[in-house]
C-alpha cells in the first residue's frame, strides 16, 4: 500500500473510531458514506466501462456504501479490507455484500454468489426478501443462488479478502449480480417508474438482511431493521422540503373556497323561500396557480436517492397541483372532480351508517339563551387553552383571531379564527376547544417540531385522519352530543347528494323535510358542501371517526396520531423516520389525552362503536 494510501486510510479509520459520520471523496470520483460505524458495507465497484443506472445508485439508499472504480490508479480494495477489519474487530464481524450488473440478459433477476457456510442464513434471508419484492407488471422475481469455492466478486476485478482472511476476520462475503432486466433493450435506457419502485424495495430488502446478519453475528445493537437506514439527508432534501412548504404556504385553500357572504347569503335563500339557489362570493385569488404549478415541477424530486423521502415529496406535491387545479376551477364543474381525487367520494358502507346515525339518534332542543357564549367569550376559553399547550412548547402562539369574514371556527396555520357571529352552548365550548385546540393547533405545533416542515403544512389526505381524531377529542371530553353526531351524519348525506347531481335547493329540502334539521342549520351544512363548486371534504368527519375508533380498539396508541398533520396509512413510514432518528420526539399531549378523559379509550378499545357514542 502507498504511504498517500496508507495515510487516507489511517483518516477514514480515525473518524469511525470517534463515531462520527463519514462522507468521502474516493479517487477517480468514488464515494464512500457512512452514517454511523456499522458491521456492514455495501460496494459497487465501477466496472472500467462506466458506471449503469441502478447499481450505481442503490446502494446510495443505504446508511454504509462505497462506490468507486477499482483500477490500479484509484484503488479501492485497501480502503475496503481497511474497514471492513476495524470493524469486524469492532463488533465481532462483518458482511462485505458486493454488487455488480450482469452480462447476460437472460440470466435471473438476481444472483447471490456465496462461498462459504457461515453466509448461508444470511443468504437466505436475503434470497427471500428479494422474492417477496412486488413490481409493476411482474408476477414475481426469480432469485439464483450460487454456491462455489470461489470468493464472490465481478468478472472484471478481483476479490477484495481471500476465503482464509475472511474467516481468520469473521467477515461474510456476499456478491449479488443483478441483470438488466429494468433496461429497455431497444432505447438501452431504464424504465423510469420500474426503476424507481425496483430501487425502494430493493432497499428495503437490503436492510432486512444486514438485520438477520446483525442480530445472529455481531454485537451491534438494533432493535428494527429499519434502525439501520440512513439518519443523515443531503442537503438537496431540506432545501425541497423548504420550497414544498414555501409553495403551499402561498395560499390557504380553505379560506380561499369559503364564501365571505355566508350570512347575506342565507337571508337571501330565506326570503326566497328556500326556492332559489345562493350566490356565494369568495376573496380575491392571491395567487396564480400555473406559476406555482411550474415551479413545482422544476423540482428535482426524481434526484433523491431516499426512497420513503422521494415518496413524501412526490405526493405532496400531487396534492398541492390538485388544490391549484381546484383554485383554478373555483365554482365551475372540474372543481368538483378534482376535490374527489383530493378528499375521496363516500364509499356506500359510510352512507349506511351516516343514514343510521341520523335515524338512531333524535333531534335535540336548542340550548337557552342563557346556556350560550359568543365569539369573544368563547375566545378567552381559548386562549387558556392554548397557554395549557405554551408551558409545554414555548412557540405555541397563545393568539385568536374574532374575524367578521369568517363562519364558525377555523385553525389556519396553528391560528384560531372565530366568526365575529359565531355562538355555543357552555357545555360543548370545552370539548369544541379539544377539537380546535386539543388537536388541530397541536398538530400543527408538533409537526412544527419536526425537522421536516411537511408535518405541519400536512401530508396529501391529513383531513381524515385529523377530523376524526377531533371529534374522538369531543366524545372523550362529554361533548359529542347527538346534534353534533347528526350533523357529522348529516355532511355525509350531503355530499353524496350534491355529487348525484341535486341542486343545493334541493339538499337543503332533503335536511329539513326528512332528517329534521332547522333551516338554518340545514343552509350551513350545505353551503360547506357546495361552496366553491363542490367540496366533498365534509365526508371525512364521520369517516375518519369510524377508522380512529378502529385504531383504538386494536390496542393502539393514539399519540402517534399526533405527530404532526398526517394520515393514517403514513403510520409505518411515521415509524421508519422514528427508528432512522429523523423524526423527534412530540412536545405536546393535548388535555384529552389525559386524566379523566383518557379512561374513555379503554371503553372504546372494550366495545367501541359509533353508535355506543350517541347519547
Amino acid at each position: 500500500m502507498a504511504s498517500d494510501t496508507k495515510k487516507y486510510v489511517q483518516r477514514i479509520l480515525d473518524k469511525l473510531k470517534k463515531g462520527s459520520p463519514l462522507h468521502a471523496n474516493l479517487p477517480c470520483e468514488g464515494e464512500l458514506h457512512i452514517d454511523r460505524p456499522v458491521p456492514y458495507l455495501l460496494v459497487y465497484r465501477v466496472p472500467p466501462d462506466g458506471e449503469d443506472a441502478f447499481t450505481s445508485t442503490l446502494g446510495k439508499t443505504e446508511s454504509a456504501y462505497l462506490v468507486a472504480p477499482d483500477t490500479p490508479a484509484c484503488a479501492v480494495t485497501p480502503i475496503i479490507r481497511a474497514i471492513a477489519n476495524a470493524m469486524a474487530d469492532k463488533f465481532g464481524g462483518f458482511m462485505l455484500l458486493e454488487v455488480w450488473l450482469s452480462a447476460r440478459m437472460d440470466a435471473s433477476p438476481f444472483t447471490i454468489h456465496i462461498c462459504q457456510k457461515s453466509a448461508l442464513a444470511v443468504t437466505e434471508k436475503l434470497q427471500l426478501e428479494l422474492q417477496h419484492i412486488q413490481l409493476y407488471q411482474t408476477q414475481g422475481i426469480d432469485i439464483a443462488l450460487e454456491k462455489s469455492k470461489k470468493v464472490p466478486a465481478p468478472p472484471y476485478y478481483r476479490e477484495v479478502f481471500s476465503i482464509e482472511e475472511a474467516r481468520k476476520r469473521e467477515i461474510i462475503l456476499i456478491g449479488l449480480e443483478i441483470a438488466p432486466f429494468y433496461i429497455n433493450q431497444q432505447t438501452g435506457t431504464p424504465y423510469p417508474l420500474f426503476l424507481r419502485e425496483l430501487r425502494e424495495n430493493f432497499g428495503k430488502a437490503l436492510r432486512k438482511s444486514f438485520f438477520e446478519f446483525i442480530r445472529i453475528k455481531t454485537s451491534y445493537s438494533a432493535a428494527h431493521f429499519e434502525m439501520l437506514g440512513t439518519t443523515e439527508l443531503h442537503e438537496d432534501v431540506w432545501k425541497m422540503d423548504e420550497k414544498l412548504a414555501e409553495y403551499s404556504n402561498q395560499f390557504d385553500f380553505l379560506l380561499l373556497v369559503t364564501p365571505i357572504n355566508a350570512q347575506e347569503a342565507w337571508e337571501s335563500f330565506s326570503k326566497s323561500k328556500y326556492r332559489k339557489n345562493p350566490v356565494f362570493h369568495y376573496r380575491p385569488m392571491p395567487i396564480d396557480p400555473e406559476l406555482i404549478k411550474r415551479k413545482l415541477y422544476n423540482l428535482p424530486i426524481e434526484d433523491i436517492m431516499d426512497p420513503t423521502i422521494a415518496y413524501l415529496f412526490r405526493d405532496k406535491r400531487n396534492e398541492i397541483d390538485r388544490m391549484l387545479n381546484m383554485l383554478s376551477d373555483r365554482e365551475k364543474p372540474d372543481f368538483m372532480y378534482s376535490s374527489q381525487q383530493v378528499f375521496g367520494k363516500v364509499e356506500e358502507s359510510l352512507l349506511d351508517i351516516a343514514s343510521a346515525i341520523l335515524v338512531a339518534s333524535e333531534p335535540q332542543r336548542p340550548p337557552v339563551e342563557n346556556e350560550m357564549l359568543d365569539a369573544y367569550a368563547f375566545a378567552e376559553l381559548a386562549k387558556g387553552e392554548l397557554e395549557y399547550l405554551k408551558q409545554q412548547y414555548d412557540p405555541v402562539s397563545t393568539a385568536v383571531r374574532v374575524r367578521d369574514d369568517v363562519e364558525g371556527v377555523m385553525v389556519s396555520r396553528g391560528t384560531l379564527n372565530i366568526g365575529s357571529r359565531y355562538r355555543i352552548s357552555k357545555d360543548r365550548a370545552f370539548s369544541l376547544l379539544q377539537h380546535e385546540v386539543g388537536t388541530h393547533v397541536a398538530t400543527y405545533y408538533n409537526g412544527m417540531a419536526q425537522p421536516f416542515k411537511l408535518f405541519y403544512v400536512g401530508v396529501p389526505g391529513y383531513e381524515q385522519l385529523q377530523e376524526g381524531l377531533a371529534v374522538l377529542s369531543e366524545y372523550m371530553t362529554g361533548g359529542l352530543t347527538n346534534q353534533r353526531m347528526r350533523t357529522l351524519a348529516a355532511r355525509v348525506i350531503t355530499v353524496h347528494h350534491m355529487l348525484a347531481g341535486n341542486p343545493f335547493a334541493d339538499t337543503f329540502g332533503l335536511l329539513v323535510d326528512k332528517y329534521l334539521f332547522k333551516p338554518e342549520a340545514a343552509f350551513y351544512i350545505a353551503m360547506r358542501v357546495y361552496r366553491g363548486g363542490g367540496l366533498t371534504k365534509d365526508a371525512v368527519y364521520l369517516k375518519g371517526l369510524l377508522n380512529v375508533i378502529e385504531y383504538v380498539k386494536q390496542g393502539k396508541d393514539i399519540a402517534h396520531l399526533l405527530v404532526g398533520k398526517i394520515r393514517q396509512d403514513y403510520l409505518p413510514i411515521i415509524e421508519e423516520l422514528m427508528h432512522r432518528r429523523l423524526l423527534k420526539p412530540l412536545p405536546l399531549r393535548p388535555k384529552f389525552l389525559e386524566k379523566p378523559y383518557i379512561k374513555k379509550i379503554n371503553d372504546i378499545k372494550k366495545d367501541g362503536s359509533v353508535f355506543k357514542m350517541i347519547g
